[in-house]
């Protein structure tokens, strides 16, 4: 038996800094592009799952230019755990929010002028000026100014008492596609952002110069853009690629594996079901393994039928419907299996792997979701170096 629950991830803390450091690599120097671009780690959505505040306290260590989350609580929890690194918000701040941002320690990014005035106007009375920044559209079509009002916008911010403007960025749409067209199009928004933040920066007093960013994890990656002096790394920072064709380009680690165990064995007799709808239905005796894993941790009901686990080194397929609580699996052709075995949802064991990228090409989705999926009943353990355990 079990001392607890077996369902758990293991975060590998060496992984996620090995990461960093090749991303930061990768936005080093070129013939092009001139100074290193600093490198800014996304942890929004409590870090892509993998824990936004040990995952911080690990990349502290290191030295990073800040953080970027979506919101602003996900700000103030990491403020409240005692991270000191700036903070910047990719999403909206909100009339609730105001109190909080204008606390410091954090930078919101504006793109409409309601907000800015609503922010200068409660920040006005203090007695220093807010940083804050700019996004532009370059072609995402989503956040941020249209790139035709942008100069005109940044004025009018730049103009408003009580904020400083200290960075412009935009997002690529593209950029984790080689397609010829998709290169097109990023080198589209590059040319449309660096029209933009040359004007600006031209137009800056000498002693205050912009933060500018462009590149996301693929950008960082397959890219190189001149001029640009952050960049902010997101999904391959948790050892996950953009892109299949990026592997040769960087030497990226998983840093999150996903675990349980069986916790009975049961034989199954022809004509038996298993689970419910009774969608599977034995043909001649099999050996079933339950798992203390299911939905309601983040394992996708689409997998039933259709997922394969690691058990000792071997692939056990899911038979039946994923349950909230409990996963059925076939291990019939495992020599030796016994309840207390490991099972691998998602990493390593023996000479096979399933990857956060197979989860997500079996459930034609992406591994950005496969990794915010977990939900917080399966515990986090966090390691340096290995996921054994």
């Amino acid at each position: 038996m079990f001392k607890k629950r077996p369902t758990r991830a293991l975060i590998d803390l060496a992984a996620l800094t090995h990461n960093y450091r090749a991303l930061q690599a990768a936005a080093g120097p070129s013939a092009a592009a001139g100074p290193s671009a600093a490198v800014m780690p996304v942890i929004k959505a409590d870090a892509y799952g993998h824990g936004a505040v040990p995952v911080a306290r690990e990349l502290s260590l290191i030295g990073v230019p800040g953080f970027a989350v979506a919101t602003v609580r996900e700000a103030q929890t990491l403020k409240d755990a005692g991270i000191i690194e700036e903070i910047l918000i990719l999403g909206s701040i909100y009339e609730e929010d105001l109190e909080i941002v204008a606390g410091g320690g954090i930078i919101p990014v504006l793109w409409d002028m309601e907000s800015a005035r609503r922010l200068s106007d409660f920040t006005s009375n203090l007695n220093r000026r807010l940083p804050v920044q700019i996004k532009i559209d370059t072609g995402m079509s989503r956040a941020g100014v249209a790139a035709d009002g942008a100069a005109e916008f940044i004025a009018a911010v730049a103009g408003l008492p009580g904020l400083e403007l200290v960075g412009l960025l935009s997002h690529l749409a593209i950029a984790d596609s080689a397609k010829e067209w998709a290169l097109r199009y990023t080198g589209k928004q590059f040319a449309g952002f660096s029209r933009i933040s040359s004007a600006v920066t031209d137009q800056a007093e000498p002693d205050k110069s912009l933060v500018l960013h462009l590149a996301n994890s693929a950008g960082i990656i397959r890219y190189d853009f001149p001029g640009m002096t952050m960049a902010r790394a997101g999904i391959a920072l948790y050892g996950a690629y953009p892109d299949v064709d990026l592997y040769a380009k960087i030497d990226l680690r998983p840093v999150m594996s996903v675990k349980t165990g069986i916790v009975l064995l049961k034989n199954l007799q022809p004509g038996q079901s298993v689970s419910y709808g009774c969608t599977y239905t034995a043909r001649e005796k099999i050996k079933v393994a339950l798992l203390p894993i299911g939905y309601a941790d983040g394992l996708s009901r689409a997998l039933s039928g259709r997922g394969e686990f690691l058990v000792r080194g071997q692939r056990a397929p899911v038979i039946g419907r994923v349950c909230m609580d409990w996963t059925m699996i076939d291990v019939t052709d495992i020599v030796g299996v016994a309840t207390g075995d490991e099972v691998v949802i998602m990493g390593s064991q023996g000479e096979d792997m399933i990857s956060a990228d197979d989860l997500a090409a079996a459930l034609g989705t992406i591994s950005y979701e496969i990794f915010c999926s977990w939900s917080p009943r399966v515990r986090r353990e966090y390691r340096h170096g290995g996921d054994s355990g």
